[in-house]
């Protein structure tokens, strides 16, 4: 999926109940397993290289995808949200919660670009026969799901939020998705 999917998603989901107020740690949460593809996209710019390479040699290389499983991994998750669980800490708890989430809207979505879920107990990569991008991947369907559940999470959080920046945030990726699907697909 895509990271501001992500984002909108978890704080539809978790922003409410336990972890009202919590949006900040939630939007940290949704975004910081995707961290270390910003920093090497960036770096991957800085030197020069072109996207294609960036992304059909580079990114596959595997001292990036070793960092890549640090940041994606669904046991690391876990063991934060439970020493933040048993700290007490609704903040923390939040963050762990929504990067755990993160991992989970990722399974069904990811193809080629499968992350290693389960590191450090295992390198397994769970290959979805469904990307979130690639057409051969059923790539259509899959970011048609991912573009209908961003909508819809939207539409939840508009109804929540009162700031104009935030309703701005939500429309800009909303109508740069749907023109991206659009553009894209058709």
């Amino acid at each position: 999926m895509n990271t501001p999917s992500h984002c909108i998603l978890n704080l539809a989901i978790l922003d409410r109940g336990e972890f009202k107020g919590c949006t900040w740690p939630i939007f940290l949460g949704s975004w910081l397993p995707d961290a270390a593809i910003f920093i090497f996209y960036g770096w991957a710019k800085a030197i020069g290289l072109p996207d294609s390479v960036i992304w059909n040699d580079t990114y596959y290389a595997p001292v990036w995808q070793s960092i890549f499983a640090i940041g994606n991994s669904i046991p690391l998750a876990l063991m934060g949200l439970g020493v933040f669980l048993w700290l007490r800490r609704p903040s923390w708890v939040a963050l762990f919660a929504s990067a755990l989430l993160h991992h989970l809207e990722d399974l069904p979505l990811h193809h080629d670009d499968a992350h290693q879920h389960f590191w450090p107990l295992s390198n397994y990569r769970f290959v979805s026969p469904v990307s979130y991008w690639d057409p051969a991947q059923f790539g259509r369907y899959g970011a048609l799901a991912e573009l209908t559940l961003t909508l819809v999470a939207s539409l939840v959080l508009w109804r929540r939020v009162r700031s104009r920046w935030a309703r701005a945030c939500l429309i800009i990726v909303n109508v740069l998705y749907l023109g991206g699907y659009w553009q894209f697909y058709w």
